[in-house]
């Protein structure tokens, strides 16, 4: 258990690296003033649209090297590709969980971090359009 929650939290920093690295670069790609509001909101939420996705992808390649240490398994037969684990990534990290992939032994802790880190970056994406259309009203 300690080495999936030492994978999981080296998992969220590296997330969360990123995901600030693509909020200021969609913050400098279009600041107020240089660009129409309606292009720097549909821009800037492009750009955290690819950074949840590329978080997942981070989260799919820790869980696949998790599972290949043994730290645990999926169940799902009969056996998870690479689109598997991305899938499964992007709905943890995204906080659906479905249900139809789940994770077994420790990766259940890198999952829970999973969902803990879509959280976080979320509510920073969600700060991010907030401000960004509030600046459109002044």
């Amino acid at each position: 258990m300690i080495a999936a929650t030492a994978i999981g939290i080296s998992l969220f920093i590296a997330s969360l690296i990123l995901h600030l690295a693509m909020l200021r670069l969609a913050k400098k790609l279009s600041p107020p003033g240089l660009a129409p509001t309606g292009l720097r909101l549909t821009g800037g939420s492009l750009l955290a649209l690819i950074s949840h996705m590329m978080v997942a992808v981070v989260f799919a390649a820790g869980f696949a090297w998790a599972a290949s240490l043994g730290l645990g398994g999926f169940a799902k037969e009969p056996a998870m590709s690479g689109m598997d684990y991305y899938y499964f990534a992007l709905i943890t990290v995204t906080t659906v969980g479905l249900g139809d992939i789940y994770p077994t032994d420790h990766l259940r802790v890198i999952a829970g971090i999973a969902s803990l880190t879509g959280f976080v970056l979320i509510s920073c994406t969600a700060q991010y359009v907030y401000k960004t259309m509030s600046q459109q009203e002044d």
